[in-house]
């Protein structure tokens, strides 16, 4: 009986232990998730929520909606809307107020088309901030007394070398109106500081990411003259990424190529350039600075991710999936560019080819329910109805929102099999 009981006691404890072990899992897919889109690294940071989403436990539920949000971000980032859109609804499903979801949702609803639908979403989101407090009104008319104060606070501290107090300030001036005097302000206060900070810390930190040279390209310079370089290039990348932010197109285009001018190998410049251009609709220059991102590192999936979408937002399939097998090749262990080759194929009608691509995805990364859908989706296509059903349902199990009207014509054809 004693070793019943032990045994008994034994099962139980090895059962809590596994969930604490999963639990511990979701948590660190999620975290490994940010990390990866906080460093613009957006295709791994999905693979890690997606990887997350079916782990969490029913304490958990908060984390998961959060998950659902922030993978919805995800989508946005890489112009797949409706894949954002299901997320999102998904997250709301498990807690109505979450303000993330309600914006992100507003702006696929936005890039979708549905204007009204996107405006609803978005005075949620306001409606939200406001009751949690973190809602800022910004006049629309501004009083310029209050600027000048903030502007001229700026200007004291900067000139007495406290650099934190009159960043703060300049802050202040820019939330009341973004204006070029006040960036252009903030960017050299910003220098400075960088300036300052890398004088105390030697040798030059080099971005590894990007180049494996130094940022500057000019021969003969010495030392200080690099950290004077470096600092001019981090300058010039954060007011570019802020005019870009703001959606001040012309002004973010004309700084990356100054970036670019100082230092022609920074792979991360051209992709943002590409993204300027393309959002510009200056389709042609996009696809080369792309192409220029990707001779520079074959390792920058996101370039990759970004001109391939464009390629399909151009009806140009063939050259997509072309890229996508390059991809592919550079990477053979990513399992979204194996989704995207499949996303161009079926766009293609070619799904005999969609469902090899996504069964690829699928080996790397089974956790992933909307390749298990849009898979079932292909099948679906060649009447493969069984095979359909099969994945079909593995991707409700792993929480995909299926179509319903599509679920009973499948479950009617695969019984008539």
């Amino acid at each position: 009986m004693k070793i019943l009981k032990k045994a008994v006691f034994l099962v139980m404890f090895s059962l809590l232990l596994s969930d604490v072990c999963i639990a511990q899992d979701a948590e660190e897919y999620f975290k490994r998730g940010v990390g990866y889109f906080e460093t613009s690294l957006i295709d791994k940071a999905i693979d890690e929520f997606k990887m997350a989403l079916p782990l969490f436990k029913e304490d958990q539920m908060q984390m998961k909606a959060e998950t659902y949000a922030t993978l919805a971000n995800a989508y946005n980032r890489t112009g797949i809307h409706k894949a954002a859109i299901t997320a999102c609804k998904k997250a709301i499903e498990i807690n109505p107020d979450l303000a993330n979801a309600h914006y992100n949702l507003g702006f696929a609803y936005r890039e979708e088309g549905n204007d009204e639908l996107a405006k609803q979403e978005f005075a949620l989101y306001d409606k939200l901030l406001k009751q949690e407090g973190e809602y800022i009104e910004i006049p629309e008319k501004p009083a310029s007394d209050d600027i000048d104060k903030y502007i001229t606070l700026g200007d004291n501290y900067s000139k007495e070398g406290k650099l934190d107090e009159a960043i703060a300030e300049y802050m202040k001036a820019l939330e009341i109106k973004p204006r070029d005097d006040i960036l252009n302000k903030l960017g050299q206060v910003h220098q400075q500081k960088r300036l300052a900070d890398k004088s105390e810390a030697q040798p030059v930190k080099i971005d590894t990411f990007t180049s494996e040279k130094p940022s500057a390209t000019v021969t003969g310079l010495t030392e200080s003259d690099e950290i004077v370089q470096e600092a001019s290039i981090d300058e010039l990348s954060d007011r570019a990424i802020s005019y870009y932010d703001k959606g001040m197109l012309d002004k973010a285009i004309k700084e990356f190529k100054e970036v670019l001018e100082l230092d022609p190998d920074d792979v991360k410049t051209h992709y943002h350039l590409g993204n300027a251009y393309a959002d510009k609709g200056m389709f042609d220059e996009a696809i080369s600075t792309y192409k220029k991102a990707i001779e520079k590192n074959t390792a920058f999936i996101n370039a990759y991710l970004s001109l391939s979408t464009l390629y399909l937002d151009m009806d140009l399939i063939d050259e997509a999936i072309s890229l996508c097998k390059q991809s592919i090749n550079a990477n053979p262990n990513d399992s979204f560019l194996c989704f995207h080759l499949g996303e161009a194929y079926a766009r293609n009608q070619q799904y005999e080819e969609a469902i090899a691509a996504y069964n690829n995805a699928i080996s790397i990364n089974p956790m992933d329910p909307e390749t298990q859908y849009r898979l079932a989706e292909s099948y679906y296509q060649t009447k493969q109805y069984d095979m359909a059903l099969k994945h079909a349902t593995q991707s409700e199990e792993l929480g995909y929102i299926t179509d319903p009207a599509f679920m009973i014509d499948l479950k009617k054809k695969a019984g008539a099999e």
